[in-house]
């Protein structure tokens, strides 16, 4: 088997890389139940695939899809989590807490916190502070063992992002898959117990992500994120 942390860093491997093998998964097992040869084949040229930068190209694939779809998804939300949840007007964040928080990032980031009149003049304005606050905590937090849980909560919000993103070329990987194995009715033969149980692990695959990777989902791990690295300012 690929070992493929020779490859790839952490985050590339868990946030992109993975939600693109993992729609992959379901052809894989389409065309391992219908033409096994042609899978041993491919199988036999993963390393090489490996070796050319075809991992790579997935993982960027990932991440193009999953970066397309921020933008909206943070529009949708009323803005970037982490800049929202500094903003007067939350309430995800108790006063007083957000108060402490301003004081601080002011201190060390040099630029100075908008009060709540401010803010509710001009928000365009508050929330370049705080996207500029934003900005500074997270070159202030890049480093994974220092900051372990800052590097958990943002790859798990990369792998949802970017799982939603390739979401409906998952959903077209299953129902290729589906269709291979299903072929052997098309040719008048009998399913094997093993192509039933494919089936039904592909009809599984389609039904999670129908109904499992959706926004809120990948919202839930974004705020998760956000509230990590607010609370290194502590640190």
């Amino acid at each position: 088997m690929i070992d493929l942390s020779k490859y790839v860093d952490p985050y590339e491997r868990r946030a992109r890389l993975y939600p693109s093998l993992l729609c992959l998964f379901p052809v894989m097992l389409g065309l391992y139940s219908a033409y096994p040869y042609v899978y041993k084949t491919l199988s036999g040229l993963v390393a090489l695939a490996a070796a050319v930068g075809v991992l790579q190209f997935f993982s960027h694939l990932a991440r193009d899809r999953g970066k397309r779809l921020e933008p909206i998804l943070f529009s949708e939300w009323g803005g970037m989590p982490s800049v929202k949840l500094l903003r007067y007007n939350d309430s995800n964040i108790s006063t007083p807490i957000k108060i402490r928080y301003h004081e601080k990032l002011a201190s060390k980031s040099g630029i100075s916190a908008p009060t709540q009149e401010s803010e509710r003049l001009n928000p365009h304005v508050a929330d370049q502070i705080y996207q500029s606050w934003s900005d500074y905590l997270r070159a202030k937090t890049r480093s994974s063992k220092k900051f372990p849980m800052i590097f958990k909560e943002n790859v798990n919000y990369g792998f949802r992002r970017n799982l939603l993103g390739l979401k409906k070329y998952c959903l077209f990987s299953g129902l290729v898959a589906l269709i291979m194995i299903a072929s052997p009715v098309y040719q008048s033969k009998a399913f094997s117990s093993e192509q039933m149980s494919f089936g039904v692990v592909v009809s599984v695959y389609i039904i999670v992500f129908s109904l499992v990777v959706n926004r809120k989902w990948v919202k839930l791990t974004a705020y998760a994120y956000a509230k990590q690295l607010i609370e290194a300012i502590n640190v």
